[in-house]
């Protein structure tokens, strides 16, 4: 098993500091956070240097509401686009496995449109299909990222994620599946993997109440059986909104490490 976590979570007002704290806490990675406050392109340089000096690996950059490229407005969605075309570069450049995407969310309203359910998938059928067709050769890929029914527009479950992807045809765009979302969105936690094994290409996790793994009552078994049966080789990555949890008052030198050893000792019991 192969663990990042989100930068976001990690302490230290630096990007080495935080990277530093994952070496220690005993993860394999790290995904950097991206949005209003962290411009990848400007602060590249940094997150070079973290990575080399702390010897832990880029496993995704994690794009913002901001990033998100399925707008209305066609020329917004054309300079969106044209962004994560960029960020698969960065991507490229810091070694990383590629961009989580979420193509829109719940907020955004398409009002052009008289049946969202079938317009609104076929316009972003059409738009990344003609989006990959201009991407040059690299290593990372996008990762398709489904979200719940109260943060997506579009894609909820995996099998949609995994559906989109399969149809745009582009190695360079993949899926992810969320665990957090899946336990509200999915009738299975391990179904969904399984029928997506194709494309699959990361995992995100968080518990049940969106701390950290261990901090609530998900059962991640069936979760990662599957991952095993399909011979899942990415990283799986924390994006929780806060820590928290039993060993909360010893801060994140408590929590993480702690978090870290509750996830191996799972997965070494799937």
């Amino acid at each position: 098993m192969r663990l990042a976590i989100q930068t976001s979570r990690l302490p230290g007002e630096s990007v080495e500091v935080k990277f530093a704290a994952a070496r220690r806490y005993g993860f394999d990675a790290v995904e950097v956070n991206i949005g209003p406050t962290f411009d990848l392109a400007e602060r590249l340089d940094e997150v070079k240097h973290a990575s080399k000096v702390s010897g832990l690996p880029v496993s995704a950059i994690c794009t913002h509401s901001i990033h998100d490229p399925l707008m209305p407005d066609p020329g917004e969605r054309e300079q969106r686009f044209a962004g994560l075309s960029e960020l698969l570069e960065l991507a490229d450049e810091l070694g990383a496995g590629g961009v989580v995407s979420v193509p829109v969310r719940r907020s955004v309203s398409f009002p052009d449109m008289t049946d969202v359910d079938r317009e609104l998938p076929e316009l972003a059928l059409s738009e990344f299909k003609r989006w990959a067709a201009t991407l040059p050769a690299g290593r990372s890929t996008v990762f398709l990222e489904p979200l719940n029914r109260y943060e997506a527009t579009l894609l909820r479950r995996v099998e949609q994620a995994a559906e989109l992807a399969e149809g745009i045809g582009s190695p360079r765009i993949r899926t992810l599946a969320d665990m957090f979302h899946m336990n509200i969105e999915e009738a299975d936690m391990a179904n969904p993997i399984l029928a997506a094994a194709g494309q699959l290409a990361y995992v995100h996790t968080a518990d049940n109440n969106r701390l950290q793994p261990g901090a609530g009552c998900l059962n991640f078994a069936p979760t990662f059986r599957a991952l095993k049966e399909i011979g899942y080789t990415g990283y799986v990555s924390i994006e929780c909104t806060d820590l928290g949890g039993p060993l909360s008052a010893g801060g994140p030198d408590a929590m993480l490490p702690a978090t870290v050893a509750f996830l191996r000792d799972r997965w070494a019991e799937a």
